[in-house]
């Protein structure tokens, strides 16, 4: 920027603030004098402030030269004339004939007809184009570069007085209307399956501490002291209305209450205090401190620290300043919170508001707002970059907590399509609810065995609900994540034979840790990985660590003592690594036999989690070693497409439904039954009814989900004659195709497959 459109911007910023400082104007009237500047000091004969209305027009909302009449009457679709071409496509434009640009169309009874030039630049926020401002001159006139920088930081400004309310009241024009323009979605990670739809509540905790050093240091520690009891009883309050308070989540409630009235970090903020600082400016420093000391990569568990402890820091802050802990409004549609990460606290207070739905930018399904979050029943997507940057107070959110994909202000088709979805999955949940306890069926009388995926006790209570056979996949790595130290041989066998009682006479797969990539516990030293879903994790530790791994074997063998032991290794890539892995699982029956006072498991069944495509290869040289197969559709799927599932720009590109996966999967299910090995498909592929109902065609017999997604399937098998339905799919691989979805979609609409 030149020295002189410099000195121009500065002078035309300081007068903006002076008029933004009128407390006597009205919001209009801030408006009509600002365009009245701006014309005034760039020379033009008209300036102009249009804004986005319901995703889909602009609207004159305050001019200097055309006919006032027209403000608040104009309106142009995005994309209409020069100024909808400026929206349609977010940058500036400048014309010395306007008349000549082939967007250009004239408004009668605006007053432009005389008008010839032409500059107008985009009012963007986050990213966002939320209207445009615009400057018209009776005489040819070509605007310098410098003139359109001006322009430029004037909307900057702006955009930001718009959007904070200072203008105008920020809900006027929140984009919640129709249009493909504003179609826009957003893919992440489902924590909680199930569908949403509300209106969008942001969740800003953050508090600007205005004064820092105290002026009565006793007086702001008496403030401190009352506002820690305050905060301590009110969350004791709150966790005393939840149901949780008489389930399993106990635990997790009495560990955040305990973090409440932990002496360390309450100490700390008082020493800082004692050296000057306002009680405010302290509970910041000790939160900014605590936030650099747990924000480590690849570390759930301090994540998961931190998240309550930020709650906890502004809970204290608000109680400082005397104000609400959440504000919310209730809303007939329910509200859709979007945070960046969320307490498990906060969440039991928006149940109070409505929430129908979570959407985090951090978030893990170990994270206690994440289980908090399951036995609420609320669908949470997480691991969407920069959630808070894209979603304005009060739009309209369609969240699918299936497939992770979250929209944002959906035009009046995706609207209506989501409706009938949501009416389609209200319908099909009631009908699930109902044939729980039956058994999985198909109508030409086959039976599917239907196990469950349980990480934690919660997911094993729900067998007798779901009617499950067991559980086929029991994640380890979960209770290790959330521990503060690597777990004693002792804590281990409590726990697994605590498991072992809760699920009965129902077989339980006990999977070793997997642990590593996103998986990382914060006790154990790992090393630097540029690569962690590839590189050393899962079983690969465990054979580099064997202590660690024998620990846990040995817990394993004793807490079924004189009872069958279902075992499984993941990640193998190849026989030798199972190989040693049973070796150790030999030392460690050899060292209990020895041990009078200890009786080993009646039997140990030994299992392996396909999830390498390279075993796939050498499968039949691995079967004669294993006792049972498990196929982790998940990580074979982004191994086998080269993919990161948990990359939003890749969550839509591949398909497991294309022939080339299923063809590999179908060689696994062949290799397994002409080995009479028992296999059981684990991952996002049983949950689904669609991509099950191809699992059913092309062998599998037994599927393992989620506790959630077990009605569902049942459901879909039930109504499916599986021989008719192979036979199609028989017809249909024939050709190339890139997926097999729309085909079997067809077919089961075809068909009344309920899906």
């Amino acid at each position: 920027m030149t020295a002189q459109a410099s000195t121009t911007s500065h002078r035309l910023l300081r007068r903006l603030r002076d008029i933004m400082g009128g407390a006597d104007l009205s919001s209009q009237n801030k408006l009509d004098f600002i365009v009245k500047l701006i014309a005034a000091d760039m020379e033009a004969d008209v300036c102009s402030v249009y804004l986005v209305r319901g995703g889909i027009f602009l609207e004159l909302f305050a001019t200097h030269g055309l006919n006032l009449s027209m403000v608040h009457r104009l309106r142009l679709n995005i994309g209409e004339g020069v100024v909808g071409d400026v929206a349609a496509n977010s940058r500036p434009l400048v014309l010395s004939d306007v008349k000549s640009h082939p967007s250009f169309k004239l408004i009668p009874q605006s007053n432009e007809e005389k008008l010839i030039s032409f500059l107008a630049v985009p009012l963007n926020r986050r990213g966002k184009v939320i209207g445009v401002l615009t400057l018209q001159t009776l005489k040819k006139r070509l605007f310098t570069n410098g003139e359109v920088e001006i322009l430029q930081t004037i909307a900057m400004v702006l955009s930001e007085m718009i959007v904070a309310g200072e203008l105008i009241n920020r809900h006027e024009f929140h984009i919640t209307g129709s249009g493909d323009f504003h179609d826009l979605k957003l893919w992440g990670i489902s924590l909680n399956p199930g569908l949403a739809y509300g209106t969008a509540v942001l969740h800003h905790p953050h508090i600007v501490v205005k004064q820092l050093i105290s002026e009565d240091t006793h007086t702001e520690l008496n403030r401190f002291d009352q506002a820690v009891q305050a905060m301590q009883e009110s969350i004791k309050t709150l966790f005393s209305k939840s149901f949780l308070q008489n389930t399993e989540h106990r635990e997790i409630l009495e560990t955040y209450e305990m973090f409440a009235h932990d002496r360390g970090w309450l100490t700390r903020i008082k020493r800082l205090i004692e050296t000057g600082f306002t009680a405010e400016a302290a509970v910041q420093k000790v939160q900014r401190d605590l936030r650099i000391h747990l924000s480590r990569p690849n570390n759930s568990l301090l994540r998961d620290r931190l998240w309550d402890f930020e709650d906890l820091a502004n809970r204290l802050l608000h109680h400082l300043l005397g104000e609400k802990d959440i504000v919310a409004t209730q809303d007939e549609a329910g509200i859709i919170i979007v945070a960046h990460s969320l307490g498990s606290a906060e969440l039991l207070e928006y149940e109070n508001y409505g929430i129908c739905g979570l959407v985090l930018e951090e978030g893990l399904q170990t994270a206690h707002v994440s289980i908090v979050a399951r036995a609420l029943n609320i669908p949470v997507v997480s691991r969407i970059p920069d959630v808070l940057g894209k979603i304005e107070p009060g739009e309209i959110i369609l969240m699918d907590g299936n497939t992770g994909l979250v929209t944002l202000r959906p035009n009046s088709r995706t609207l209506m399509n989501f409706e009938s979805r949501h009416h389609h999955f209200s319908k099909k949940h009631a009908l699930a609810q109902e044939i729980q306890n039956q058994p999985a069926i198909t109508l030409d009388g086959i039976e599917i065995d239907l196990y469950l995926n349980a990480g934690l006790l919660i997911d094993i209570e729900q067998l007798k609900i779901t009617a499950a056979k067991g559980v086929g996949l029991y994640r380890t790595e979960i209770p290790f994540m959330m521990q503060h130290e690597f777990p004693t041989v002792e804590t281990q066998v409590k726990l697994y034979s605590e498991l072992r009682h809760a699920a009965g006479s129902h077989p339980v797969i006990f999977r070793t840790l997997d642990i590593g990539g996103d998986k990382a516990l914060p006790y154990l030293r790992s090393m630097e990985d540029d690569n962690p879903v590839l590189g050393w994790r899962a079983i690969r530790i465990g054979l580099d660590r064997p202590m660690l791994l024998r620990y846990q074997l040995r817990a394993l063998i004793q807490a079924a003592a004189g009872k069958e032991l279902h075992l499984m290794f993941p990640m193998i890539a190849e026989l030798e690594e199972l190989l040693e892995a049973k070796r150790l699982l030999g030392l460690e029956l050899e060292r209990t036999q020895k041990h009078k006072k200890r009786n080993p498991p009646s039997s140990i069944k030994i299992g392996i989690m396909i999830e390498v495509p390279s075993i796939v290869w050498s499968l039949s040289s691995i079967l004669p070693h294993v006792d049972f197969v498990s196929l982790g559709s998940n990580d074979l799927s982004q191994f086998f497409f080269a993919a990161d599932r948990t990359n939003p720009y890749l969550a839509d590109r591949y398909d497991v439904l294309s022939p080339s996966f299923l063809n590999i999967l179908q060689h696994v299910a062949k290799t397994c039954k002409i080995a009479q090995k028992p296999l059981t498909l684990c991952g996002e592929m049983a949950r689904n009814p669609l991509e099950a109902m191809a699992l059913l065609m092309i062998g599998y017999r037994s599927l393992s989900m989620a506790p959630s997604c077990i009605g569902n399937i049942k459901l879909m098998i039930r109504s499916l004659n599986l021989k008719s339905a192979t036979e199609y799919l028989q017809t249909i691989t024939k050709k190339y195709k890139k997926t097999l979805r729309q085909d079997l979609s067809d077919y089961a609409k075809d068909h009344h497959i309920i899906y």
